[in-house]
């Protein structure tokens, strides 16, 4: 074949797929730089905006299988490409999954979008109800299975914009999330109108006049109407706080044996350093000791005694042939408190294998270094009592728990007033995994009314309030999370409000997932209608 045949080809292909690919990957490629730890939640606005403009055209489900999963592929290889520095082989594998989960929509917004556009505004205002509630039930059955890690959900994007949050006091995440695909519905309706439709119209100067866009308009002051109402609830200053002692010890290798004495005595280093500045507890990250605590809590309950000050650690309890993944708590003079937090979500291929792949031969070296946890099946709060004589309830969520909704709002009905997130991102480096992970504890902390305190290994260790706002953060001298050290937090208590979320739980998923249902009923009859009518 000779470079003229290779140049047609090559010419032929991008007259095929070239527009296809762009819309996919600039699709995607908004999406991504409005996720954390990228500073441009805006683009959430309007990110779905290049595939809706392909969509007019009605190109084919197969074009859109493949663009989407190609670009949703290559969007989860830039978001969560950190999992590299433990496998691979597992990144490749965990971007290709979470890139399914994005199809389904695709495909129905290819089959809904070209017929809703030319249509009156009372048959568009379905699509711009039942596309979104479509995309907010593909993100909540994330939610709901083994493989399903729901990791920066498009609600996450906004997890520094307090005035947007607050709708996740009375809906959950689910209800932002719906926003921003509704918006950008609107948007794309709106510049077809101003482009498409009004010039087939005979409207005059109403011509331009275009519903969806003000739909879009009334729906934002709605999603924004909640934090008037909360800040008013919180304005007040707070009081009644706390002072707690963070470390941030930044263990690396910590199963190494060799490495076990520095550990400790980097651990005994920070919390005597932070005695000195007078907290009211002292919190250390997940699985922050070297062996199991209940089998060498000696050297623990020395120091919590030496220091006279509680702390709450996460740490490996081992009973038996089970060991367990906790959050616990160590009193001075009473020592380890019997009672512990086992982590009630574990993470596939990383703490246990679940079933049936742990029969499949040569897993290890796809996935890395498996533990062998046994997960928890109750939550046990962490009390903290204070010189009034009353105690404070934690409740604790270690690792990535606070990804899922369910978890954080067990707690809260569970009684806890401050929720506790102890964690070690230190296996995944310097690359955005922190302030990812972090955005999900923001969301937590607004859907449950509650402070939200934070305990990192690595990066991202310090307090939310209700509305959602980072009020403290540990930083070193260059304003960077990644670092060795340790600091004091005030966190306040005043806080315990507990909200319409946290009380009705995932009403409106159901709710969605209602609509995304009847919206495939609808586009497989209809499918069925058209076929027939070709065939007669």
């Amino acid at each position: 074949m000779n470079v003229y045949s290779l140049f047609l080809s090559l010419k032929q292909w991008l007259r095929q797929w070239g527009i296809p690919f762009l819309s996919g990957f600039s699709t995607f490629g908004l999406l991504l730089i409005a996720q954390p730890p990228n500073d441009c939640p805006e683009a959430a606005f309007i990110f779905l905006l290049p595939a809706l403009v392909w969509f007019s055209f009605k190109p084919s489900l197969k074009k859109i299988v493949w663009v989407f999963f190609v670009s949703g592929f290559a969007y989860h290889i830039f978001l969560i490409g950190w999992i590299r520095h433990i496998t691979l082989e597992g990144m490749a594998l965990a971007s290709m999954l979470l890139s399914v989960y994005y199809l389904p929509w695709f495909i129905l917004a290819r089959q809904w979008v070209p017929y809703a556009l030319d249509q009156s505004f009372s048959k568009r205002l379905l699509y711009l109800i039942c596309l979104p509630a479509a995309w907010v039930a593909m993100e909540w059955i994330r939610c709901q299975f083994t493989l399903g890690f729901p990791w920066c959900p498009l609600s996450v994007t906004q997890w520094e914009r307090p005035m947007i949050l607050q709708v996740l006091a009375w809906s959950g995440a689910w209800g932002l999330s719906f926003f921003l695909v509704c918006f950008n519905l609107c948007i794309g309706s709106y510049l077809h109108h101003l482009l498409v439709r009004r010039r087939s119209s005979e409207g005059g100067f109403l011509s331009s006049f275009c519903p969806d866009f003000y739909f879009g308009i009334g729906l934002f002051c709605i999603t924004v109407t909640p934090f008037f109402i909360n800040k008013k609830i919180f304005s007040l200053e707070d009081e009644q706080k706390i002072r707690v002692g963070i470390c941030q010890p930044y263990l690396q290798d910590k199963w190494v044996k060799e490495n076990a004495r520095m550990h400790k005595e980097t651990l005994q280093r920070q919390t005597r350093l932070l005695v000195a500045m007078e907290p009211d507890l002292i919190v250390w990250p997940e699985a922050s000791t070297p062996y199991a605590l209940n089998l060498d809590s000696q050297w623990v309950e020395d120091l919590v005694n030496e220091c006279n000050t509680p702390l709450f650690l996460g740490a490996v309890i081992r009973e038996g042939n089970y060991s367990y993944n906790t959050a616990s708590k160590v009193m001075p003079h009473a020592g380890l408190d019997r009672e512990w937090y086992a982590k009630r979500t574990l993470v596939p291929f990383g703490e246990y294998i679940p079933f049936p792949f742990r029969w499949l031969l040569g897993l290890s070296k796809l996935v890395g270094p498996v533990g062998n946890f046994t997960k928890g099946d109750f939550f046990v709060p962490l009390d903290l009592p204070l010189s009034s004589g009353r105690n404070l309830s934690f409740g604790p969520l270690i690792c990535y728990e606070d990804i899922f909704p369910n978890l954080a709002r067990d707690a809260v009905r569970k009684g806890s007033e401050i929720l506790f997130v102890t964690t070690n991102d230190a296996w995944f480096g310097e690359e955005g995994c922190a302030e990812q992970h972090a955005a999900h504890s923001v969301m937590r902390a607004v859907e449950a009314g509650l402070p939200l305190l934070r305990c990192g290994n690595a990066g991202w260790s310090g307090w939310i309030d209700p509305l959602g706002r980072k009020r403290e953060v540990l930083e070193d001298q260059d304003g960077s999370i990644y670092f060795q050290g340790a600091g004091i937090v005030e966190v306040s208590t005043k806080f315990n409000s507990k909200t319409l979320y946290s009380k009705l739980g995932d009403y409106f998923a159901y709710f969605c997932f209602i609509i995304f249902l009847i919206l495939i009923c609808f586009c497989f009859f209809d499918r069925k209608r058209r076929l027939g009518k070709v065939e007669h």
